[in-house]
């Protein structure tokens, strides 16, 4: 007989460890769906675990999925919340039906809760109970403080998911932030295969690779033990995805479909699998949406990628991806964000009376180039037009209204390159007239680029294609005092190891935490702290602790 393999022990042990919570075990009854067995026959339990998500000070919301070979039963599930660990002390519970047409996945929106409080919840159907998740509500009044996780691009085919199991250890956080590329669209087999071995179009697809993420113990340990805040960024649809359609090299529609079918598709899954609450059930497909931590915090998460994004323009050099901001990257109409949503994040940060305002952002918002210079000379050789370095009019119209806001204390947490960058976000880092590094004047405010979860894979392992060999990417991953040296404004640069940030804000600073581990092709409890850098209230400039 063949040994059990890691995902079978790790299972088999927090399965033990939820049946010493459960009823029989000497503690409260949780709420049934029946009596005893009579469950769907075909019932097998809850194989990809539980998740807590979009707290607010009275709300969480709760998932989970039922597992079940049946593709047409209405399923009852019961659902219950306690105030200990010990499922002791039952706070409120009820029952829920799932089917087919939601892919059995349920999703209970819990409200009635006490702010900045713990609590522990657990599904069950008959007999079959899932395992004991925990969630914690945000805080309300003048909370002094309160740290954060931050994750983002996690690729199972290009690694092991050590960073999400280091975060799931931590008990030092109230939640985590999720910066999108949750699940790839891709079909790549760099450390371990896809499941399925195919590049995802219709939901079904879409459903059964979240299944694969979701059945990982590494993730599902995360979800079980902190509640999540998430965004997509693009792999969640497809690479280089946009509000009108996708890039072509990416999505064939001759082969794929229409894209306006595969982005429903993509849509229709993330809402099922993910435990989001929809802002606007209206509008399914508007995912910004903003969180208050009593006064001291107002996050703010954002969409760049599908509700209002322009198609990404092509280099004007004549060199691949290459642009300077002329031409149709200068039209003034330009949109990253879509016109709503970035009024509704104008007003939002004008509005905004808490102490520090936080942005949850996909791609990267400070400028990134090649070839340094003030923007009037218009000489400035910008790599990526995928980021908004590719929207300036959108990204100079954001710096406008913060400036003539007088809004201050914003930081923002980035995702999507697979690198660790830290700057001090300016409009104009090369023109000493506007930005000054020794005293941060012209600094609009900290940005924190966050690496990946295992996105950018082990380039020992790898080789030294660590993404797609773009010049741009080699560049991210080697080519760091270069960037450095034209980038005045970055503080910090890291291109080559995985990882996440731990975010600790109070009243007088936000601290920023760049955690890394060592490898991706092996399993490791090993982590290291990396660098920490600091942002004084007040003082939007960087600097190293």
């Amino acid at each position: 007989m063949a040994p059990p393999n890691r995902r079978d022990v790790l299972q088999a042990g927090a399965a033990l460890a939820a049946a010493s919570l459960l009823p029989g075990c000497g503690q409260s009854d949780v709420p049934r769906a029946g009596e005893p067995g009579d469950g769907p026959p075909t019932m097998s339990g809850f194989l990809h675990g539980v998740a807590s998500g979009d707290p607010l000070a009275d709300r969480l919301m709760l998932w989970t999925r039922v597992t079940t070979e049946s593709a047409t039963d209405l399923v009852t599930v019961a659902w219950a919340v306690y105030e200990d660990a010990g499922l002791t002390r039952p706070v409120t519970g009820g029952d829920v039906v799932t089917d087919g047409e939601r892919d059995f996945t349920v999703k209970v929106d819990v409200d009635g809760l006490q702010p900045g409080q713990a609590y522990w919840y657990q599904f069950a159907v008959g007999d079959a109970l899932s395992p004991v998740g925990r969630g914690k509500t945000l805080p309300a009044g003048s909370p002094e403080r309160v740290r954060l996780g931050v994750a983002t691009c996690g690729d199972y085919s290009r690694g092991l998911w050590n960073a999400y199991a280091r975060l799931a250890e931590r008990d030092d956080i109230d939640l985590f932030l999720h910066l999108g590329d949750y699940i790839y669209e891709t079909d790549r087999d760099a450390v371990r295969a896809h499941v399925p071995p195919i590049d995802v179009v219709t939901v079904d697809d879409y459903r059964a690779r979240y299944a694969s993420y979701r059945r990982e113990p590494e993730l599902q340990a995360l979800h079980a033990a902190h509640p999540m805040i998430w965004v997509w960024d693009d792999h969640e649809t497809v690479d280089g995805t946009w509000s009108g359609g996708a890039d072509p090299n990416d999505h064939d529609p001759q082969i794929h479909g229409p894209i306006e079918v595969r982005q429903a598709n993509a849509l229709q899954a993330a809402l099922e699998w993910l435990p989001i609450r929809s802002p606007d059930p209206a509008t399914p497909e508007r995912i910004y949406r903003n969180f208050a931590f009593g006064d001291l915090i107002d996050l703010f998460m954002l969409d760049t990628r599908r509700i209002g994004r322009d198609e990404v323009l092509p280099g004007n050099l004549g060199l691949g991806d290459f642009f300077t901001q002329s031409g149709d990257f200068a039209d003034p109409g330009r949109q990253m964000l879509g016109a709503e949503q970035e009024q509704w994040l104008i007003d939002g940060l004008q509005g905004s009376a808490a102490h520090w305002r936080l942005l949850g952002n996909q791609v990267v918002m400070s400028p990134l180039k090649l070839l340094g210079a003030p923007a009037a000379a218009g000489a400035s050789i910008f790599a990526n037009p995928d980021q908004w370095d590719g929207y300036a009019p959108a990204r100079d119209r954001l710096f406008d209204a913060i400036e003539q806001g007088g809004v201050d204390n914003i930081v923002v947490l980035t995702g999507d390159v697979h690198a660790s960058i830290v700057f001090e976000v300016t409009r104009d880092p090369n023109n000493p007239l506007v930005y000054d590094p020794l005293t941060g004047r012209g600094v609009v405010a900290a940005e924190f680029v966050a690496p990946s979860i295992s996105s950018a894979g082990d380039p020992q392992a790898l080789g030294p294609d660590t993404s797609t060999g773009d010049l741009e990417d080699i560049l991210l991953t080697r080519g760091g005092g270069a960037l450095l040296a034209v980038n005045i404004h970055g503080r910090y640069f890291e291109g080559t190891r995985n990882g996440y940030l731990v975010v600790d804000v109070d009243r007088t600073r936000t601290q920023v935490e760049y955690w890394t581990v060592p490898t991706v092709t092996a399993l490791t409890d090993e982590q290291s702290l990396d660098a920490t850098f600091v942002v004084a209230s007040g003082d939007p400039r960087v600097t190293q602790a």
